[in-house]
């Protein structure tokens, strides 16, 4: 009996540590929200890189010898930390405090300023940080974006616009970062150095994860309500 007991209370310490582990999430959340919501991008979008990898090394049978890009994952976790976390959750406050819900059409409003505004300006941002992290010069830039921004936003609207408005209208504040960084750990498929498509990983991605070895298909995973952006067309090296 003593054993069958010690047994029963093992499984049900095990069973209450997913919650303790919430509850402990949520409470940082609390305490330090912004910090909380630079990590969790960071490492999702890091992760989502990784597996973006993974699944485009496995769909087209390369080689297991050959290695995977090792500084895909940190570029992401660089940009997941210091811009997607931090930048969506202060621009989820100030869409709160400036399209506040009892204000008319504000699901709409909020929605189109998300879409039309802070999406673009997410990827292009994703795009000149992802060309600084790997050494390249302002042209390879302009011929980045030329190529893969318009394809990249547009996934990121046929993908992500119904998740977004559920995110900027029904997703309580302080929970926007970790979606938004869920958004952007999407592992779809996209090539080297974009963002998860979150919109894929932003607002991303590849995304950008269109989110670098990819801004998180289209972005997204902040006060991350936004998704990465879209994967753009795969670069060749």
């Amino acid at each position: 009996m003593a054993p069958a007991a010690s047994k029963l209370r093992t499984e049900a310490g095990l069973g209450a540590l997913p919650r303790r582990a919430l509850a402990q999430y949520l409470r940082l959340l609390r305490l330090y929200p912004v910090l909380t919501k630079a990590a969790t991008s960071g490492i999702l979008s890091a992760l989502g890189n990784f597996l973006a990898q993974m699944i485009e090394k496995k769909q087209k049978k390369e080689s297991c010898s050959q290695k995977l890009d090792v500084n895909g994952p940190l570029r992401y976790a660089i940009y997941g930390f210091f811009f997607t976390g931090p930048l969506s959750h202060f621009f989820y406050l100030f869409l709160e405090h400036w399209i506040p819900p009892e204000a008319p059409w504000a699901s709409v409003q909020r929605l189109l300023l998300d879409r039309l505004l802070f999406a673009p300006a997410f990827l292009l941002l994703f795009f000149l940080i992802m060309n600084f992290l790997e050494g390249k010069d302002f042209a390879a830039f302009v011929a980045k974006m030329k190529r893969g921004f318009w394809p990249a936003l547009q996934m990121n609207w046929r993908v992500w616009t119904p998740v977004q408005f559920i995110n900027v209208n029904y997703v309580p504040l302080q929970g926007t970062g970790s979606l938004r960084a869920l958004c952007r750990a999407d592992p779809s498929p996209r090539p080297h150095g974009a963002p998860a498509p979150v919109g894929t990983t932003p607002e991303g991605g590849s995304t950008g994860t269109p989110r670098e070895h990819p801004p998180p298909s289209p972005p997204e995973v902040g006060n991350g309500r936004h998704p990465g952006p879209a994967a753009p067309d795969r670069e060749e090296h």
